[in-house]
């Protein structure tokens, strides 16, 4: 679909991918509604933004993993004249070992990785299938595609992302196919978000085992030296464009579920990349 002139909604987007997703949008022409539960960096994005071009911008704080939040930012869409494109990015991860992660740390993955995602498109998605035009966009991960040790709610959650956008995907082609659905899968990205996902599970020590620990230090290091988010940014609005259905900002991850289903269907072991 065209992006000049569209109504976009961004969720997560005071971190790093929001971000980047945001200025790609507004490069081309978008209108924004910004959310984030991070209203002091939420700010800082728009004002950026408004600075780099003269679309309109609008805020919205909150927290994804409630229904109330989409709502409020549906309410906030229709008064701009609704919404057209909706990347639901908003994330957390915390690490452990899947038995000695705290059910506390396990509810607040599945509520913002999954629940945040399906709220959203639960409030979105039916007001573009009444205006037959729209393009909603979930990101995943490579943790979508390939378990990794020491992240297991956080796979969890990444895995249903996929399966529920393919779902989707399946559904809005029977019932209206003007409207697209984008799955985004990204290895390793530069990123705040072990800071972000700590400060909003209220953790200061994660009294990390020593298994748990150096999983940890791999998975962090990855990140340390991902990719930039302006990478990410550039696949999603290709998709929106193409109506792409899988966006693989690293496009060896094609190969790790290739390796995947082959493993699958040979019935050897599962690989592991931290291994």
């Amino acid at each position: 679909m065209e992006i000049d002139g569209t109504l976009a909604l961004v969720t997560g987007a005071a971190g790093a991918i929001g971000s980047a997703t945001a200025r790609k949008l507004a490069a081309n022409g978008a209108r924004l509604i910004l959310a984030d539960r991070d209203e002091e960096r939420l700010v800082e994005v728009a004002e950026e933004l408004g600075e780099l071009s003269d679309i309109e911008v609008a805020t919205v704080v909150g927290d994804v993993s409630k229904e109330a939040h989409h709502r409020e930012l549906l309410a906030a869409a229709d008064g701009l004249g609704g919404v057209d494109i909706v990347v639901l990015n908003a994330g957390v991860y915390l690490p452990g070992l899947l038995w000695e992660v705290p059910l506390a740390q396990w509810e607040l993955q599945v509520n913002v990785n999954f629940w945040g995602v399906l709220h959203g498109l639960r409030t979105t998605v039916p007001g573009m299938i009444d205006r037959s035009r729209g393009h909603v966009v979930a990101i995943s991960s490579g943790a979508g595609i390939l378990a990794t040790p020491g992240l297991a709610p956080y796979v969890a959650t990444k895995h249903a992302v996929v399966g529920m956008m393919e779902s989707l995907r399946h559904e809005l082609n029977r019932v209206c196919p003007d409207v697209g659905a984008s799955v985004v899968c990204p290895g390793n990205v530069r990123s705040d978000m072990a800071k972000n996902s700590l400060l909003v599970a209220d953790i200061s020590d994660e009294q990390l085992g020593p298994v748990t620990s150096s999983l940890a230090k791999q998975i962090r290091a990855g990140v340390e030296s991902g990719t930039e988010p302006a990478v990410v940014a550039e696949a999603i609005v290709d998709a929106i464009v193409a109506n792409k259905f899988w966006v693989l900002p690293h496009p060896e991850l094609g190969w790790v579920a290739v390796d995947r289903m082959e493993r699958l269907r040979s019935g050897n072991e599962p690989a592991d990349l931290l291994g």
